[in-house]
């Protein structure tokens, strides 16, 4: 039975061109939202890497990237796309000193409202600093976004080990390609399976770089299968719609940040 969930939001991707890691040109960041828009995103927002120097790429700041997404939107109009694109950013969480010298700019923030930000974690590792940068965001009112922890070793080994980030507002994005099977990495898959399992993705997002990879409309049917309608529903609809309007999710919103303990959660498990 054909099901009414529709994947109309994209909370990370690397559209912009010539920025990062992602499109090389104009061009091709035009062909990723003509594909997006085709998989039925309507709202998509870029997330240019921060923190991270790429080679044979001009050094950009965050404070540039309102610009070049309305620049991106004037040349997708003039295409005749549809599809609107919104400022947002991908943070290196070693790359920040939140609670130090950092102050939250609202260009690292989704749609510059200072209400939530996706942060990834450097190394494949998810290392305890991490649990003290989600807590400093959280205490200044930035819920985070976790971006991808399915390729995160320590996650791989025990998904419990986001619990404290959780436990101070945080929420989980998966990356389509992996849902999809795209990116055929057994241990991603595996990992993906489990956090479903355990009700811990809030997110389905590309993560595209290119034209090729998996949109979230095109896992739509699968994470149904997965974890039922209503739930997708939520994955789909709800919680990216929440994150854009700058609103809270479920519970979490309403809980107080909590000083993560020494030497983190994966220590305590294990009794160390």
């Amino acid at each position: 039975m054909p099901t009414s969930i529709t994947a109309k939001y994209d909370l990370h991707c690397h559209a912009l061109p010539d920025w990062d890691d992602g499109p090389n040109s104009l061009e091709d960041s035009l062909a990723l939202l003509e594909r997006a828009q085709n998989a039925g995103t309507q709202t998509l927002v870029a997330t240019p890497h921060v923190g991270r120097r790429w080679k044979n790429r001009e050094d950009h700041t965050s404070s540039e990237i309102p610009e070049a997404v309305s620049a991106l939107n004037e040349a997708a109009q003039q295409k005749g796309l549809t599809i609107k694109v919104i400022p947002g950013a991908e943070l290196l969480m070693g790359a920040i000193d939140i609670g130090g010298t950092d102050e939250v700019k609202t260009s690292w923030t989704y749609g510059g409202k200072k209400k939530w930000a996706l942060i990834e974690s450097p190394n494949m590792s998810w290392p305890n600093f991490a649990n003290h940068i989600v807590y400093e965001l959280a205490r200044r009112g930035v819920r985070s976004v976790l971006a991808h922890p399915e390729r995160y070793i320590d996650v791989q080994k025990d998904p419990a080990i986001l619990q404290s980030a959780l436990s101070n507002g945080a929420i989980i994005q998966v990356t389509a390609g992996v849902v999809s099977g795209q990116m055929n990495d057994k241990n991603m898959s595996r990992c993906v399976q489990n956090l479903f399992k355990l009700g811990m993705v809030h997110l389905v997002a590309s993560d595209a770089h290119v034209a090729s990879h998996t949109m979230p409309g095109e896992v739509v049917d699968e994470v149904i299968a997965r974890v039922g309608e209503a739930r997708a529903r939520q994955i789909f609809e709800d919680n990216p719609r929440a994150v854009l309007e700058g609103t809270g999710i479920g519970p979490q919103h309403d809980v107080a940040p909590t000083i993560p303990a020494k030497g983190g959660l994966w220590s305590r498990l294990r009794g160390k």
